[in-house]
Formats: structure tokens, C-alpha cells, sequence
């Protein structure tokens, strides 16, 4: 799609040698992603209607932005006894993929009490914190469907996924003239 936004924009042409073997796409379409500004009492709603681990999976996202892929990639050991979130792999399509540098986000005892103490419990004697049935972490597009979606419809909210308590964070943050990427807390180790 990108390639061909290029293309019938004039950014690049085919003849340029790189694109040979590449066929583009003749019609160009899709779904709009609905993406929904939540209020403070709507995430509560998804935080106290939700059943675990998908209650403490959107406290989470809300209060840290992180991207689901991230969340629900993490082990018991990756919070620390110092209430440090150790990202180091992201959980995609069915797949683990360790990260190349490891980031850190520091969670605040009493700000984040909550939430540290639901991530604790969901990982003891676990392999994950975000843990399936079936012992893998959390399928985010399932989860979507399944838990996500119909909550959404109980509460009388549409709602795109899960990306949607990161994008909520996000916005009020820019609204407030903080940096978004700071604030969230991201360091790289």
C-alpha cells in the first residue's frame, strides 16, 4: 500500500530498478481503524468488567502506554524488586521475539501499588505474567475479540482495540505539554 501511494504520488517510479519483481497493488483498500479517546471512568469500567489477566492487561496499558505486544511479553522476573519493568520481548502473531537492547520503565510504588501487586500475583508460579490456558502469553487479536470487543459493547463504548488505552495516555499527555515518550518512561539499557 505504501508502494503504491508512492507511486501515484509521484515519489517513485518503476523503472528505478528496485521495484522489478515487486507487483503493485491495482486497488488500494481497507478497514479505518476506529481509535476512541476513553475517559477515566471508561477504562475503570474495562479495568472492574474484565476478568484476569485482561483486567490487569488494560491497567496496564492505560497507565504506562506500553504496546500490548510488549505487555503481555513479560516474565515474572522481568519486574524487579525495585518495581522495574525489564522489556525485553515483544509477543507477536504467535511468536516470542527477544529484543536486541532491553528497555527499562520505572513503575512508581504508590502510583502504580496496584497494578505491581495484580502483575506479581497473575506471575506467581507462572511462566508469564500475561499467561494463556494454554501456557503461552496472551493472544492480543483473540483476546481482542473474545474479552476486549464485548466489554466494549456491555459498556456502551466502540473502541478499536487495545492500542486505544495507549493512544488515551498518549493524547491527554500532549494535551498537558508533557512528552509523551519521556513521561511513558522509557530508558534503554
Amino acid at each position: 500500500m505504501v508502494l503504491k501511494w508512492a507511486e501515484r504520488n509521484g515519489e517513485l517510479t518503476q523503472p528505478n530498478g528496485w521495484l522489478e519483481g515487486i507487483r503493485l497493488p491495482r486497488v488500494v483498500g481497507g478497514k479505518k481503524v476506529i481509535r476512541t479517546e476513553l475517559k477515566p471512568e471508561q477504562t475503570l469500567a474495562f479495568v472492574e468488567r474484565m476478568r484476569e489477566p485482561y483486567s490487569t492487561l488494560v491497567l496496564l496499558l492505560a497507565s504506562t502506554g506500553l504496546r500490548g505486544e510488549e505487555a503481555v511479553g513479560f516474565k515474572p522476573p522481568d519486574l524487579d524488586s525495585d518495581n522495574v519493568l525489564h522489556i525485553r520481548r515483544v509477543f507477536y502473531h504467535g511468536q516470542v521475539d527477544e529484543l536486541e537492547t532491553e528497555r527499562l520503565l520505572s513503575l512508581d510504588a504508590v502510583l502504580h501499588a496496584e497494578l505491581i501487586a495484580r502483575m506479581r500475583f497473575l506471575g506467581e508460579g507462572r511462566e508469564w505474567i500475561f499467561q494463556s490456558r494454554a501456557g503461552t502469553p496472551v493472544n492480543m487479536g483473540k483476546a481482542r475479540s473474545r474479552y476486549l470487543q464485548p466489554t466494549a459493547a456491555a459498556i456502551g463504548v466502540r473502541i478499536g482495540g487495545w492500542h486505544d488505552f495507549r493512544h488515551t495516555l498518549v493524547r491527554s499527555l500532549r494535551r498537558a505539554g508533557v512528552n509523551p515518550v519521556v513521561n511513558i518512561g522509557h530508558r534503554r539499557t
